[in-house]
């Protein structure tokens, strides 16, 4: 990724009034940047919008950028990560110690918890937050606070204010995650990673003690129940299945493929975090990714054309390294070439 300068101090007037549409942790990094460079911000909290999924991780060094743009104590609770193990390209479960890592180690983060404490920092702030919705920060305002200069597009996915705007979205694959929460029952918390004929599962500990457990496939290759075909997948694993003594009670239905606004602002509007670009849960960036370049956009809002087009720059990198190294963890997998989902991520002749 490339340097994030991340400032904090007080801008130069004039002050801007932003409406940032989505509470979520890319808005709120947005809005706790943007007001402590002096401008007027309105946080805009969806409260209909889908719950994320119950447990996300932040790679080695992940906590470090979050405690810059949101100051420290933001992960007091949350539980940290030492290693990761996964079966890729082989059957064989290779383990990886993050203590080695220069950066140090990861976290596991409850995201409820999390997204409530990001929301109170940006109070301490001075930003505002109000109920409401996308249509509401692009078409109305109250008496009570000016009209915007500038709405930000952190509604996660769907991007509602860019698809309001016409902006199209690029798909570059239709994977989706069907997740489920269950009992931990492995002695050993660390992230879990293996492949299969269908795609490839992903199963993290949670703070609260219970484990995600994800399988990422082709929406289309999903056949009868969810919840049924995630258990008959689940059965024929080398490994997850140790993982989980029970069948979950509910199975739930994420996107989970790599997408992007093309382009991710205009003169007066701004897409950030999932909104901006989505990327595959495989490399584990999504998250911190959506903080760090959403705090930077808010450096870049105030300092002219430029600064946006450089921060508009830099994404397109990020984006492209993560689509190199995506392609490259496909071709480490050979052990199914004819299975669809493999087979399409074959680059072709």
């Amino acid at each position: 990724m490339p340097s994030i300068p991340i400032a904090v101090g007080s801008a130069e007037p004039p002050r801007l009034a932003i409406f940032v549409a989505g509470a979520g942790p890319s808005g709120c990094a947005f809005a706790i940047t943007a007001a402590r460079r002096g401008h007027h911000v309105t946080l805009v909290d969806e409260g209909r919008r889908r719950p994320p999924w119950t447990g996300e991780s932040l790679p080695a060094g992940g906590g470090e950028l979050l405690e810059s743009v949101f100051g420290a104590g933001v992960l007091d609770g949350q539980q940290q990560c030492f290693g990761s193990t996964s079966a890729w390209g082989s059957a064989d479960l290779v383990g990886h110690d993050f203590m080695a890592h220069w950066a140090g180690a990861g976290w596991y983060v409850d995201r409820t918890v999390l997204d409530g404490r990001l929301r109170h920092a940006c109070v301490a702030a001075g930003v505002t937050i109000v109920a409401g919705n996308a249509a509401e920060a692009i078409d109305g305002t109250r008496p009570e606070r000016p009209a915007p200069d500038w709405v930000i597009d952190a509604t996660g996915r769907a991007g509602a204010i860019a698809a309001r705007r016409g902006v199209r979205q690029v798909r570059v694959d239709d994977q989706i995650a069907l997740v489920a929460n269950v009992r931990d029952t492995s002695p050993e918390r660390v992230t879990v990673v293996e492949s299969c004929a269908i795609g490839w599962w992903y199963s993290l500990p949670v703070p609260s003690g219970d484990r995600v457990v994800a399988l990422l496939t082709d929406a289309d290759l999903v056949t009868g129940e969810r919840r049924d075909f995630w258990i008959e997948q689940l059965a024929q694993s080398d490994h997850l299945q140790s993982y989980v003594d029970a069948a979950p009670q509910e199975v739930s239905a994420y996107p989970a493929g790599t997408a992007y606004r093309d382009p991710l602002a205009g003169d007066d509007w701004l897409a950030v975090g999932d909104a901006a670009v989505a990327f595959d849960p495989l490399s584990s960036q999504g998250l911190i990714t959506g903080i760090v370049m959403a705090a930077h956009a808010a450096v870049a809002l105030d300092a002219g054309p430029q600064a946006r087009a450089d921060w508009e720059a830099d994404y397109r990198v990020v984006l492209d390294e993560h689509l190199q190294a995506r392609s490259a963890f496909w071709q480490a997998e050979q052990r199914w070439p004819d299975a669809p989902y493999w087979s399409r991520r074959r680059p072709q002749a």
